[in-house]
């Protein structure tokens, strides 16, 4: 079973964001109109306006047009104006008639009373030519151009308006911002209320408990996705479960048979030596495939919440003494001897744990150091209890690899909440507070030791059971006794330890919380 860090209300914030990017785009829209719209202001200036607007080129015509012996005359740089922008003129007397012309069409009138002028000054056009005058005092000049050329439009406002513009411009973009304010809180607490369900099933699904999502609306096939997936996981779970206790209590039947067998076999003086030592060591493999099995169903309760720890109070003291002497009545050769240390501060160490798998991990512990000395070594275990936060140092003279109780050291494991697996209440409330102290329960022996590099591949392999939810067997031969007791010490909020050296001995190191 894989862990990982997770941050509540990560799917929310994403569509937070979302929403926060849309206010975003809108602030650059309203920016970017504006340059467009400055840009397009300057680009009609240069496109009709490179010769002059309407009124210059009025003015300009005023300014050229002059009258000697009677004959009126324009300059040639008014002319050539009026011809790059196809404009006429026209000068209207006192009487309303055309006194001078130039370029004029056909369709206008050469004659004008007072309604007429007033007419085309007020709406800026003749005969649909848009038109523009100016005052003199010897008529009236109107300078004209071709008709759909310029749209006039004449409007009329207060000087209190005008000088009020820009306020009501900032009051336009601030009602919009505040539109677009109340458009994403709205939409981000209806998100939040849509979006919560569908986070926790997800943070359901992925701890192994079952899922059930109703959801209404656009994310009701996703709500559907997830009951459905939540339901074909169970089912493979179960499924899985079942297998493992099937083939369980079918071996268990003919797996008692061998043993008995070679029990008698080994202990039968009518043998040959030979034969003994041989049904001594079928006994010996048939006692450490009984082990796997155990193995095999503690993972597998471990695996799934389905499952919760059977948590009480447990006398560490009371419980090692149990396991040393069950192991020394079961008879155990001379060449692993066994020694029990319960330091004087250890003497009351009780945690809240589940029993069953507390034995489970000490005796696996046990068994890998009578399985990699053959040879035969001593094996001594401790128990102490150090303060939190202080960690227990390795022996003078040994290198060792010790993980954070918190599984924060640069070793691969994840916070102490991501390190609990199938933990039940158990690991719950080791996440709600740091505890005072930690039980040490250590296994040690002098046997042959690990070299640094099959500590390294041992880590690496402990790593990938802790991502994977894996236990295979792997070429180092610590099979899945070790990755067991990983497991149980991370399900119960603790941490497991390994130390070896150059000169020999191994060392398992059982951290479990005192609250």
């Amino acid at each position: 079973m894989g862990t990982r860090r997770r941050r509540r209300g990560g799917f929310a914030w994403f569509f937070s964001k979302q929403l926060l990017a849309f206010l975003a785009l809108a602030f650059l829209v309203i920016v970017v109109d504006f340059f467009l719209y400055a840009f397009i202001a300057v680009w009609e200036s240069d496109q009709h306006f490179d010769q002059g607007s309407p009124a210059t080129l009025t003015r300009r015509v005023d300014a050229g047009l002059v009258q000697e012996a009677g004959t009126w005359t324009l300059d040639g740089e008014a002319a050539d104006a009026l011809d790059a922008q196809e404009a006429w003129a026209l000068l209207v007397d006192a009487h309303g008639t055309v006194a001078w012309e130039r370029g004029v069409p056909a369709d206008v009138p050469r004659t004008f009373s007072i309604n007429d002028v007033a007419v085309a000054a007020r709406y800026g056009s003749i005969e649909d030519h848009p038109s523009f005058f100016w005052d003199r005092a010897d008529g009236l000049l109107v300078v004209g151009f071709p008709q759909g050329s310029y749209w006039s439009m004449s409007f009329t406002y207060p000087e209190s308006t005008m000088r009020n513009l820009p306020l009501y411009v900032l009051l336009l973009f601030g009602v919009d911002f505040l539109i677009l304010f109340v458009y994403v809180l709205r939409s981000r607490r209806r998100t939040l209320r849509t979006v919560t369900p569908v986070t926790s099933a997800l943070e359901d699904l992925s701890e192994g408990r079952p899922v059930e999502l109703s959801l209404k609306g656009d994310l009701r096939d996703l709500g559907e996705q997830i009951t459905e997936t939540s339901a074909i996981i169970q089912r493979k779970d179960r499924a899985r479960e079942q297998w493992i206790r099937g083939v369980s209590h079918d071996i268990r039947t003919p797996l008692t048979m061998i043993l008995g067998y070679a029990d008698g076999m080994a202990n039968d003086p009518a043998n040959p030596a030979d034969v003994r030592a041989q049904a001594a060591h079928v006994r010996a493999q048939a006692l450490r495939i009984k082990d796997l099995v155990l193995d095999l169903n503690s993972a597998s309760q471990l695996s799934s919440d389905l499952q919760p720890l059977q948590v009480e109070t447990v006398s560490l003291p009371r419980l090692l003494r149990a396991v040393v002497a069950s192991h020394v009545n079961e008879g155990h050769d001379e060449s692993h001897r066994l020694e029990l240390v319960v330091e004087e501060d250890a003497a009351d160490a009780c945690v809240q744990a589940d029993e069953r798998l507390i034995v489970r991990a000490v005796e696996n512990a046990l068994a890998n150091a009578r399985l990699h000395n053959g040879q035969g070594c001593s094996i001594e275990v401790r128990l102490s209890v150090v303060a939190a936060g202080v960690p227990e140092p390795p022996r003078k003279g040994r290198f060792a690899f010790f993980r954070s109780r918190h599984g924060d050291a640069d070793t691969g494991g994840g916070t102490q909440a991501d390190a609990a697996q199938g933990a039940g209440s158990l690991t719950r409330k080791a996440q709600e507070g740091a505890p005072n102290a930690w039980a040490v329960v250590s296994v040690s022996d002098d046997g042959v030791g690990a070299t640094p590099e099959e500590l390294a591949a041992l880590e690496a392999r402990l790593a990938r059971a802790r991502m994977d939810g894996e236990a295979e067997e792997d070429a180092g031969g610590h099979g899945l006794g070790l990755v067991l007791v990983d497991r149980i010490a991370r399900a119960h909020g603790g941490a497991l330890s390994l130390a070896s050296g150059p000169a020999g001995g191994f060392t398992v190191r059982l951290e479990l919380p005192l609250y």
